[in-house]
């Protein structure tokens, strides 16, 4: 039972109550659940992740995150793609950077969110660093991380990295990405 009332049954009914709109009750509940040792599903971690981002709450995500980081759910990295996600929408790069440090297994999407977070908030070179780490780690880049390291470049004013990475998209095969395509554009006339 949730402090309003609310009885909470399954992770399937705490899931449909989050994205109805009840996050902080389902958040409450979730809090009360880990007091007493109850696992926590990462399911409905991922849910209320999802609604802190569409509605940019960032103190209901801040307590999800502390939730994440007590149960030791903070290194998974579909719940750290949203949690950078958070943060960069935002506009605290410093906790999405240090959330993605958290991440054991980056997966494409997790570095895709920390590369994006920090080219749009003004880290062009930090961008380009972290996709050379994110090559480095064997992770294939894709049209998305392309299109934001064009972008970081082009920030940048790094044609010397642009080409380089521009010759990385034909040989991977995204020359013909209209998205792409209009970044590679935007550089060139930039640089």
């Amino acid at each position: 039972m949730a402090g309003n009332g609310l009885t909470l049954g399954s992770a399937e009914d705490l899931r449909k109550l989050c994205e109805d709109g009840w996050q902080d009750e389902v958040l409450h509940a979730m809090e009360n659940m880990a007091q007493e040792g109850i696992p926590i599903s990462s399911d409905i971690v991922h849910c209320l992740l999802k609604v802190c981002i569409k509605k940019k709450d960032l103190t209901v995500g801040r307590r999800v995150h502390s939730l994440m980081v007590s149960r030791g759910l903070d290194s998974i990295a579909v719940l750290g793609d949203h949690l950078i996600r958070l943060f960069a929408c935002c506009g605290r790069l410093h906790e999405a950077n240090r959330a993605f440090s958290k991440v054991t297994k980056p997966s494409v999407y997790t570095w895709s969110a920390v590369i994006s977070a920090n080219a749009r908030l003004g880290q062009g070179e930090k961008a380009l660093k972290l996709y050379h780490k994110m090559q480095h780690s064997g992770v294939k880049s894709d049209k998305y991380i392309y299109a934001t390291v064009i972008q970081a470049c082009s920030k940048t004013a790094d044609l010397t990295q642009g080409r380089l990475i521009h010759g990385q998209i034909i040989e991977g095969g995204f020359s013909s990405d209209v998205v792409i395509g209009n970044a590679l554009v935007d550089m060139y006339a930039k640089c």
